[in-house]
């Protein structure tokens, strides 16, 4: 199903990212700054009490998104709130979309649900004023794994004037209706799509257009096997421009758009480890069924697409509405319903998608023959990383990422007997002579977790880089609770830190026997990200780091623990053979892999004091070069 859009309420969280990430760093006031311990007793005030009276807010998706948000805002984690929170937002205008009885306490929830979460959002800006570069990466990455996907809603939209329209109508006149398999309306909605598509969004058009070469003969041949007209392969058009991985905030997902529930129930498995709407020929198959079903009950083929847009119980409310009205009344057309704003849109974009990829060079459009990887299947029974497929056959992993779109990790999922998987064509034979010679032990490793005082699953994500809805899916958790004692899986892929190893480092009795834990900063790296990666909080790695404006660098060492005392630090340097940096009197030989800011860390200076003891570095150093550490 078509995912919906809360313009008024994502125009809102969004105006709030962009306040976030534009807004200059300013220091509060301190008069204007509220004790921690008030801050979270008024952010954590239950909600429960504003929905006191209305039923059955508790198994609502949303409701649950907006708990997860607000326990990781107890918790001080303000970038996984806003997250959480985010989704509530959009997840409550699919629910009142969906919603087919508008029952009162619905309504009610819908009413108030809203407003408590842009408070809550509000109540974030000032914690995260100094956090935009964080919060607008972290928002990113969360999405890096799919397409940026360009809506068709995202152009402006430009009247159609009368020479335009005239045009048109005179090429429109011209053409046989009856080689189109969909009813085609010719109507001044139709017109205004064709300018839309041909002029507001022509790139995405054109480009969708040669995307369709890649697909169309599958779909073409679904279509045939369905006895369904061909014509509906636009529908996809208007859903994703044909894009495998097109994923919207509102969790749709793939060609055909499907969200997580109707994917389900059209046989498109949603979990941790696969996601098959990003498979098209499944998810083709999934969406044939499924408006399919839909003509089956509206008996057009109008109504069916309206239907695949906004949902069936909203056009079986509206339809049954309208005979009402008009007893005299024999069929109710799509034409007739007032409808949502998208959907008064979506079939005249269909039908105008459909005659534009008739006629491509009526409009000009260039399209470019695409076509699909050929490949090869073979059948897995181990959880095996794409990488060594991907090794084993001398291609990429993101080839094998390519071929295999459905599959959301780093591995085939461990949680079935066994996976088809797709590899290049012709490359079948090499890739089972070396997945016969793996060790198959040391494929994927699993981390369990026993569950501490104090830990909640925002912290224990971030300890293994994981998502918070990674654990729950890999332990079958309903909700975020937590006991102490509790044993967590964790699905880790080879080579992945593990923090196991260094809690027994930080356990050892004396500091001088302590290594130093460093990480070195890699491009693309973040404070958030990486004290997610880490379980430590960005404000630790500020204050242990000394970081100015907090701000990090490619190549630059962070303590990713407390720093020992100055007195200690000779001793840890030689104890753990770590630090790259030996103290000889005032001058220091320069090694392979230092830095100025280390060799300052380490003597106890500043990196400005190095600048002007050592005239003409200009921050430059290279192995072999001495320097003076000391006036």
């Amino acid at each position: 199903m078509k995912y919906f859009k809360n313009i008024w309420a994502l125009s809102m969280a969004v105006s709030l990212f962009s306040a976030c990430s534009t807004a200059p760093r300013v220091e509060p006031i301190a008069a204007e700054i509220k004790p921690k311990e008030e801050e979270q007793k008024q952010s954590s005030a239950p909600a429960e009490l504003e929905l006191k009276g209305i039923k059955g807010y508790e198994s609502k998706v949303s409701w649950t998104q907006y708990k997860t948000g607000m326990q990781a805002l107890e918790a001080d984690d303000p970038l996984t709130a806003i997250y959480y929170l985010d989704l509530a937002l959009g997840e409550i205008y699919t629910e009142k979309q969906a919603d087919s009885l508008g029952l009162p306490d619905d309504s009610a929830y819908f009413s108030a649900m809203p407003k408590r979460i842009l408070s809550s959002l509000e109540s974030l800006y000032p914690r995260l004023i100094n956090q935009s570069t964080e919060l607008s990466i972290a928002i990113q990455n969360d999405y890096e794994d799919y397409e940026t996907y360009e809506t068709l809603d995202s152009f402006e939209e430009t009247p159609l004037d009368s020479a335009e329209k005239v045009a048109i109508e005179n090429f429109l006149d011209t053409m046989d209706l009856s080689r189109f398999s969909v009813n085609m309306v010719i109507n001044e909605r139709v017109m205004q799509e064709i300018h839309y598509l041909t002029v507001n969004a022509r790139n995405f058009t054109e480009g969708s257009l040669s995307r369709k070469t890649a697909l169309d003969s599958m779909i073409y041949e679904k279509l045939k096997e369905h006895n369904m007209p061909a014509d509906l392969i636009y529908l996809a058009f208007v859903e994703s421009g044909f894009k495998f991985r097109a994923y919207s905030r509102a969790k749709a997902a793939g060609v055909w758009q499907f969200i997580p529930g109707t994917g389900k129930r059209y046989g498109l498995p949603v979990d941790f480890w696969v996601d098959m709407r990003f498979n098209p020929e499944m998810a083709t198959e999934a969406a044939l069924k499924y408006l399919s079903d839909l003509y089956n009950e509206f008996g057009d083929w109008h109504l069916a697409m309206a239907a695949y847009n906004c949902g069936e119980g909203r056009i079986r409310r509206l339809v049954r509405e309208a005979m009402a009205a008009d007893p005299s009344l024999k069929k109710v057309s799509y034409w007739d319903l007032k409808l949502p704003r998208e959907t008064m849109h979506y079939v005249p974009r269909i039908l105008a998608a459909t005659v534009i990829g008739h006629f491509p060079e009526q409009y000009s459009f260039k399209v470019e023959k695409q076509s699909l990887l050929p490949s090869d299947t073979v059948t897995v029974k181990d959880c095996i990383p794409l990488d060594k497929v991907g090794s084993s056959l001398g291609v990429s992993v993101n080839t094998i990422r390519d071929l295999n779109p459905e599959l959301t990790r780093w591995c085939t999922p461990p949680n079935l007997k066994s996976y088809r998987m797709r590899v290049p064509k012709g490359s079948r034979e090499k890739f089972l002579a070396a997945y016969e010679k793996m060790d198959k032990t040391q494929l994927v490793r699993w981390q369990q977790y026993k569950v501490q005082k104090g830990d909640n699953l925002g912290h224990i994500s971030r300890l293994f880089g994981l998502k918070v809805s990674d654990i729950q899916a890999a332990n079958n958790l309903r909700n975020t609770k937590l006991s102490i004692g509790q044993v967590l899986i964790i699905p880790m892929p080879a080579g992945a830190n593990s923090p196991s190893k260094q809690k027994q480092i930080e356990k050892s009795s004396k500091p001088e026997e302590r290594s130093p834990r460093f990480y070195v900063v890699r491009n693309g790296d973040n404070l958030s990200s990486i004290s997610r990666r880490f379980g430590i909080s960005s404000q630790n790695l500020i204050d242990w780091n000394d970081l100015q404006n907090n701000k990090i660098a490619v190549g630059q060492r962070l303590y990713l623990q407390e720093p020992l005392k100055n007195s200690d630090k000779k001793t840890q340097a030689v104890a753990a053979n770590k630090v790259n940096v030996i103290s000889v009197g005032s001058g220091y030989t320069v090694k392979d892999g230092d830095n100025l800011w280390d060799i300052a860390r380490t003597h106890n200076v500043t990196v400005q004091q190095l600048i002007e003891w050592n005239p003409g570095i200009n921050k430059k150093i290279y192995p072999g070069m001495k320097i003076k550490v000391a006036p």
